[in-house]
Formats: C-alpha cells, structure tokens, sequence
C-alpha cells in the first residue's frame, strides 16, 4: 500500500530507521571526531554519514581524506582537465606552478569582484584552498569542478548564487570557519591578532553582529596575542546566540576565557556610559 501522497510506507520507514541509524552513529563519535565530520562536511558538502566514513577509512586524517573525496571526484567530473588547464595558465605564476597574488587580481578582474570582496572566501572555500593568496593546481582544477564550470564567465554567472550562501546561516558558518585555517600563515597553529581583526570586521560585516568593532577594540587593547582554533570558532556561536544583548550571559557557560572576559569589559563599558 501507498500513502494518498504516493510515497511507499516501507520506503519511509527505511528512511526514518536510516536517519536513526546515523544519529546514533555520531553520538558514538567523541568531540574531535564531531569537529573533523563538520570541517570536511564544510569542505566537501558529503552528508553526515558519508563524511564519518571516510574520515573513519582515513584514520580521522582530516587532510588525507579531504585529498582522497577530490582525487576520487576529479575521476568523475564531466569538465575535462584541458580546458582547465588552459583556464589555470591564463592566470599563473611565470615562475611557480601556482595562481599567486598577481595571478588572483586578474581572476577576480575577470570575475567583475574585489579581492577584498568576501565572495572570494566562498570561491576560496569550494577550492579547498589552503593557504591565503595562492592556489595550487589542484586547488584551482577542484574550485571549478565543484562549481561545474568549465570558463571564467560560467563561473561569474554563479556569484549571484554563491553570494547567497554569506546570508544563510549554515553556510556563512561554513565559510567563517574556513577563514581560520585559509587566512593562517604556513605553519602556524593560530591566527595572527591584525589578521584575525581584518578577518572579523569582513565577516561580522556581512553577519552584521554589531558588537563586532567593540570586540576587537575590547582584544587590541587586552588581549594582543594570536587568536586560538577554539576562540576564533566559538565567537560566531557566541554571536549567534546573544547578537549586541548580553543580559542573558552565563558567565558559568562553556565559553573560552577570552569571551567571558569581553562581557565583562562590555558590561563596564556600559556601566561607564550610564
């Protein structure tokens, strides 16, 4: 028998038991395995299930099973690698086999986009580039296989889309952490103060959290040190959740140190003015 909406009640059941199945299979991952399925979530756009698997077939090596999904997908993608190779030399360093800063100034000319523009971010994103103000190859090859664009102009007709990802929530969260590993210099565990500051006021402009300049007044003036993994990803959660309105504020919350103490200035700052 079949629902009055033509779905099949055996297929339902399969697809309640299957969801089941994998909510049950992440409540058994701890914490660090949680954050790896989000970041290659984040990177690949696999589901769930899928992202577990194959961090789990990796040994949870975040890199490695990022490069194995994209080294998988290039074998299937319908875009042959020629075009893109014409397409990655237009824009090539002389000297390395790489896009450098000279080289991403003409893509984003040809783009009709600013460099500074945050939508690179998201183009950065779906390159799964590592490092800020270059693109490997691959980098570059995989940017325009996941966007299934074989040309600069097919690419272009896609930013109206992509700009719409910087306004949902789930995916400005995609893009925010991202930022943290993309705009690290090589090498280094955390994020330099002035990058971290230039980084936020681009971002929170978008998200239009309006205690953002307060913020980062409140970390050049206290804090001066680099900017944490933890700290830089729990701000948007701690944004998210309480925007410019801090009265609900539980200083006994699981929040880094650093957070708690931006409250307390805040809350001085605003005892000041009264």
């Amino acid at each position: 028998a079949r629902t009055t909406g033509g779905e099949d009640p055996c297929r339902l059941r399969r697809a309640k038991r299957e969801r089941g199945e994998v909510h049950q299979a992440m409540n058994r991952l701890n914490k660090s395995q949680k954050e790896k399925v989000r970041h290659f979530q984040a990177i690949t756009d696999c589901n769930e299930s899928l992202a577990a698997s194959i961090l789990r077939s990796n040994n949870w090596n975040l890199e490695r099973a990022i490069e194995y999904v994209f080294a998988e997908g290039m074998e299937y993608s319908n875009i042959k690698p020629a075009v893109l190779e014409k397409i990655f030399k237009e824009y090539k360093d002389k000297d390395e086999d790489l896009v450098m800063a000279e080289g991403i100034g003409r893509f984003c000319d040809d783009l009709g986009v600013d460099p500074s523009d945050p939508i690179t971010l998201v183009i950065s994103r779906y390159m799964a580039a590592a490092t800020m103000g270059e693109y490997t190859k691959d980098e570059f090859f995989r940017g325009f296989q996941r966007l299934n664009c074989d040309s600069v102009s097919a690419m272009k007709k896609k930013l109206p889309t992509l700009r719409k990802e910087l306004s949902d929530d789930d995916k400005f969260k995609d893009t925010y952490e991202y930022a943290f590993g993309f705009s690290r210099e090589k090498g280094q565990k955390s994020l330099t103060l002035d990058t971290a500051i230039g980084m936020w006021k681009l971002l929170f402009g978008i998200y239009e959290w309006t205690l953002c300049d307060s913020w980062c007044d409140f970390i050049e003036t206290n804090h001066k040190k680099a900017i944490t993994k933890d700290t830089w990803f729990q701000l948007f959660e701690f944004a998210k959740q309480f925007g410019d309105d801090l009265s609900n504020y539980d200083e006994d919350g699981a929040w880094p140190y650093l957070i708690d103490e931006f409250v307390e200035w805040r809350q001085e700052q605003e005892g000041m003015k009264a």
